[in-house]
């Protein structure tokens, strides 16, 4: 057995956006290379998947014209990476472009005669395809550049189950596949180069593992080969304590867990994918947050036991576009079977809540949504309660699209006295009204909904109040037992 750390590297859109791009992530890999086992994994160029989704969408829509204008562009910004990695004349990157776009072209072709949805293994097998092609010109390049790697079809290594679209991986196949595949590469002392987001079902048909999941695609490989480290090359220094459009004054966090890695990328945060941290959290190797645009940085590690921070915040971030939604029951109508039947029916439709609130003398329940699922979630309760609507039993539903949601952020406010009071004190400051509030029984993070426009005022004056003073000194509360908890009301 190699004596050489084994490190996964993820290079994501932005860091593979162009050829010159590439050759900064080839250099990466080969230094790197130099002194460790490497496997990579590739996201496709920034854009190009919603290049693909965009042509599927405007075929299956009768739309000609939009069809064959976005194919155009997919075949022209990846004509012109090749031209400038290997030379307008190369045969070998044109073959493999063609074959591509041919893929694209004929289930485009076919969706344009028939006027019909696509399926979703169809949609996988396309959606993919811009993963597939930096890998190969990531791995060809370095190949013309010295340092030994070899392609790998994503569907040689990642094993799923057959949810097309939003598959999960199978962790024992991909251990074998891993075996087979990865290793005797790594052992001729070459670099594996895999395309990110995309797997295989049990008959071998592709599948992707859902938006984003390329960050996942690293940590399942990284579990399963049993790497020491995965590395997300990615256009930022590491994790923020905010966003430093909002707050120039941020910091990169050194280090952070897993969970609050979780928690601040669901609350809209550039982290990692939320379902990439499992893999590497179960198997106990850490994942760093680097910028491939400055190699030079450290980063921030993400880790199960991280170094506790200065203050007990760690980050402070925003959903902008959020809508919440206010269902209001008769005063003799007891809501509870109503919001089991919603909450059901959410769970079933893969709708994520921000967070919701519940007043029981109103029979009030509001829900706090990302803006992009609103019109869905209406729907959703329109047909659900068309009944309790037409009777009264339910009222008219409330909607307020313009609210945006902060998130305050880290495991240390667990047991803190005074965080709530210092997070509103800085609010009513700014006088800001606060729309809706909710702690997680983790204390892990405190969300609270105010007008979309005051939104990074907000987040401004929370990120002075924890993250812009030297001095993060604060008292710890004394936890109160089981049955004392029980009975305060």
């Amino acid at each position: 057995m190699s004596s050489k750390r084994l490190i996964v590297m993820k290079f994501g859109g932005t860091s593979v956006g162009n050829a010159e791009r590439i050759r900064q992530c080839a250099q990466i890999v080969s230094r790197a290379a130099q002194q460790d086992r490497i496997v990579v994994v590739v996201s496709a160029m920034a854009g190009i998947t919603d290049l693909i989704f965009k042509t599927i969408d405007a075929a299956r829509q009768g739309d000609a014209a939009s069809t064959e204008t976005n194919l155009k562009k997919f075949e022209a910004q990846h004509r012109e990476l090749m031209a400038d990695l290997f030379g307008a004349s190369a045969p070998a990157a044109a073959e493999f472009l063609a074959q591509v776009v041919a893929q694209l072209q004929k289930s485009s072709s076919a969706l344009l005669a028939l006027r019909t949805d696509i399926s979703a293994q169809t949609a996988d097998s396309l959606v993919a395809l811009g993963e597939r092609i930096t890998a190969w010109a990531l791995a060809n390049y370095l190949q013309q550049s010295g340092s030994p790697a070899e392609f790998v079809a994503a569907e040689k290594v990642i094993a799923t189950d057959g949810n097309f679209g939003n598959a999960a991986p199978d962790m024992e196949g991909t251990r074998a596949n891993c075996q087979s595949a990865l290793l005797p590469i790594l052992d001729r002392g070459a670099s594996p180069i895999v395309a990110g987001y995309s797997g295989a079902a049990p008959g071998g048909q592709t599948t992707t593992l859902g938006r984003g999941g390329s960050d996942y695609s690293a940590t399942i490989i990284g579990a399963a080969a049993g790497a020491d480290e995965v590395w997300i090359w990615t256009d930022v220094d590491g994790v923020l304590t905010a966003d430093p459009r909002i707050c120039p004054d941020a910091t990169t966090l050194p280090e952070i867990t897993f969970p609050e890695a979780i928690e601040l990328a669901y609350y809209g945060a550039k982290v990692i994918h939320p379902k990439a941290s499992y893999p590497a959290a179960d198997a106990g190797f850490p994942v760093w947050i680097k910028n491939s645009f400055r190699p030079e940085v450290q980063g921030t590690k993400i880790t199960n036991d991280a170094t506790p921070w200065d203050s007990p915040v760690k980050s402070v971030t925003c959903v902008k576009n959020a809508t919440l939604i206010t269902m209001v029951t008769r005063r003799d109508v007891h809501p509870v079977d109503l919001w089991g039947r919603l909450f059901l029916r959410l769970g079933q439709e893969q709708v994520e809540v921000l967070f919701a609130t519940q007043s029981s003398p109103e029979h009030a329940l509001g829900l706090v949504l990302r803006k992009e699922d609103s019109a869905r979630v209406l729907k959703l309760i329109t047909t659900t309660f068309r009944i309790e609507l037409a009777q009264g039993v339910l009222l008219p539903v409330e909607v307020n699209n313009e609210i945006a949601v902060v998130a305050v952020l880290g495991e240390s406010m667990k047991g803190t006295c005074g965080i709530l009071g210092r997070v509103f004190s800085a609010v009513a400051r700014e006088e800001v009204s606060v729309i809706a509030v909710a702690q997680g029984a983790s204390e892990l993070s405190i969300c609270f909904a105010v007008p979309a426009p005051a939104a990074s005022q907000v987040v401004r004056a929370v990120h002075n109040e924890f993250c812009g003073k030297a001095d993060f000194s604060v008292p710890v509360c004394l936890r109160p037992t089981a049955a004392a908890a029980s009975g305060a009301r």
